[in-house]
């Protein structure tokens, strides 16, 4: 009885831990899906705009600026980074690859000296800044919650649930309708067919600019919630984060499929709460090292099954001409 009940708590933690996380890095994944699969862009600065929203957000918390505020602005940076990494790649020709490598990079000095304005009288730079749990977007429910008497951790477990849900949906939503206007339509007919796009009369340089600001907007708002979960941003948050998104990305493809627009971004959420439930049982199993490792695999066979699928056919094709 008592082992059945310690399985029961273990699998409801796992669920719940797994699940908050998952309903943040979810907006993650939709930054990356905007880049990586609408545009057909291989954007790395993600691994530099992550931390700057949460560098940005906790900055301007610690200011006095309230939460909500700051992840608007942290949004703003993140569109501005998106802006810089388009200028590189459209106006410079810089191949994409390469501008995102660079913005990551410029954006890691960037990050160090963001938080270092917090050091009063110290270094111009610093690598983290803690967050008071009592200036985030999750302390109003979780004080009602308090208020109502339930436990302290159940309270701020629910309220990052409730709040990262929130958001979620207001995002899910804003981003599904933007996608179905001329802007929207404009910058999905870039990624499908460039050349297309602009015989139809599209500027496509600006929609890709377009896409990679709205795309690292998303990014950044991600890191400010989890600085704000966490209770503390770190300029190295973002290490890791490209690998995150694609393996969301390509978790909700293989179970959905890459069918309606709506149903694309469904996958998505549900990759996403599904990638980190499995990161949170390699957690409990001490296995969180090899986490990763099995993500880039999974990545690299979901990405090479379309060649491996065509070299099968033409062996086949080859069989039977042979057999003729």
């Amino acid at each position: 009885m008592l082992g059945n009940t310690i399985l029961a708590f273990t699998f409801t933690n796992l669920l719940t831990n797994g699940a908050k996380l998952g309903l943040i890095f979810a907006i993650m994944t939709l930054g990356v899906h905007i880049s990586f699969r609408i545009l057909d862009a291989a954007d790395l600065s993600i691994e530099g705009v992550f931390p700057l929203g949460g560098c940005v957000c906790a900055l301007l918390i610690w200011s006095g600026v309230p939460a909500i505020l700051a992840c608007l602005i942290a949004m703003l940076a993140g569109a501005v980074g998106g802006f810089i990494t388009g200028i590189l790649h459209t106006k410079l020709k810089i191949p994409m690859i390469l501008s995102g490598i660079i913005t990551m990079t410029a954006l890691y000095s960037l990050n160090l000296i963001i938080l270092g304005i917090s050091n009063k009288g110290g270094s111009l730079t610093r690598a983290t800044l803690a967050i008071d749990f009592k200036s985030t977007m999750f302390y109003p429910l979780t004080k009602l919650l308090l208020d109502w008497h339930v436990k302290g951790v159940i309270a701020t477990m629910f309220s990052v649930l409730i709040v990262g849900a929130l958001a979620l949906a207001i995002v899910y939503a804003a981003i599904y309708y933007f996608f179905g206007t001329e802007i929207g339509m404009s910058i999905r007919a870039t990624g499908d067919n460039e050349r297309m796009a602009k015989a139809q009369g599209i500027n496509t340089n600006s929609m890709k600019i377009v896409g990679l600001m709205i795309s690292n907007a998303l990014i950044a708002l991600a890191g400010a919630l989890f600085a704000q979960n966490t209770g503390a941003a770190n300029v190295l948050s973002g290490r890791g984060m490209i690998v995150i998104g694609l393996a969301s990305v390509i978790i909700g493809e293989v179970i959905f499929g890459r069918k309606a627009y709506s149903t694309q971004l469904i996958s998505l959420v549900v990759g996403t709460i599904l990638y980190f439930m499995l990161r949170q049982v390699a957690i409990e199993l001490n296995l969180s090292e090899l986490l990763d490792i099995a993500s880039a695999v999974l990545i690299v066979i979901i990405l090479a099954l379309p060649l491996i699928k065509r070299k099968i056919a033409s062996k086949k094709e080859l069989r039977r001409g042979s057999n003729a």
